[in-house]
């Protein structure tokens, strides 16, 4: 669906769960579209605003399934001192942990819902990884920011518009493809929700948890042979 009609479509949905008493006095959600180098939707990418951290009482548990051997979702956003549950939806074993300075916790060899919640008190980035399927890759941001959002699969964010009245910091972008955060300045009218947020990064997307094909496995397994002859295998991939 092009990104003009998915921002109408967004925008009357919108307004149409408000009553029509407070349409008048309430700020006009700011609609954030974000694309690849190829033109296409950019899912995952992460919207906060700078120096926007006003804490507040944690949500009730988050999920990050595994499902497909992959993490689902792929970028999850919670607030300081939630719980974070990681149900095993797979016919097989995982074994997800951490290395972050955020969160480091490890949840080994389980199924179904044996694992316990994690915790997640310190504001800060999370990768998640499991010891079993290189492939799969995940991220929890853990920020006090109650405007941080994510895009999702048609690349489009939802930002409140109250929050960006007056002369506010312009708004931050961060994706996992991404080499750093970018910022992005708005103008009066994209601020008043008048005019969406078009964004073009400098990448397509593309899965990073996506399974290695048989052909990719045995490449690599051949380049490994004909390396230094180091029978430990080195550090873990994920």
């Amino acid at each position: 669906m092009p990104f003009k009609r998915v921002t109408a479509v967004i925008r009357w949905a919108w307004l149409a769960i408000l009553p029509l008493s407070s349409i008048g006095a309430t700020a006009a959600p700011v609609i954030v579209e974000v694309q690849g180098a190829d033109g296409e939707p950019m899912p995952f990418a992460v919207l906060t605003l700078p120096g926007n951290d006003s804490g507040g009482a944690a949500a009730g548990p988050a999920v990050v399934d595994q499902r497909d051997k992959r993490f689902d979702p792929f970028v999850t956003i919670v607030r300081p001192g939630s719980l974070v549950r990681f149900p095993n939806s797979d016919d097989t074993r995982h074994h997800v942990y951490s290395f972050s300075e955020a969160k480091t916790f490890e949840l080994k060899l389980y199924e179904a819902n044996d694992a316990p919640p994690v915790r997640f008190d310190r504001p800060g980035l999370v990768t998640l990884g499991c010891n079993i399927h290189d492939n799969m890759k995940g991220y929890v941001l853990v920020t006090g920011d109650p405007l941080a959002t994510v895009t999702d699969g048609n690349g489009v964010a939802i930002v409140d518009g109250a929050r960006l009245a007056g002369d506010r910091p312009a708004l931050q972008l961060w994706h996992p493809l991404a080499e750093a955060p970018r910022r992005l300045a708005l103008s009066a009218a994209q601020r008043a929700g008048q005019e969406p947020v078009r964004v073009q990064l400098p990448f397509a997307w593309k899965d990073p948890q996506a399974a290695r094909s048989s052909a990719t496995l045995e490449r690599l397994l051949r380049g490994f042979g004909e390396g230094d002859g180091k029978a430990d295998g080195g550090d873990n991939a994920d």
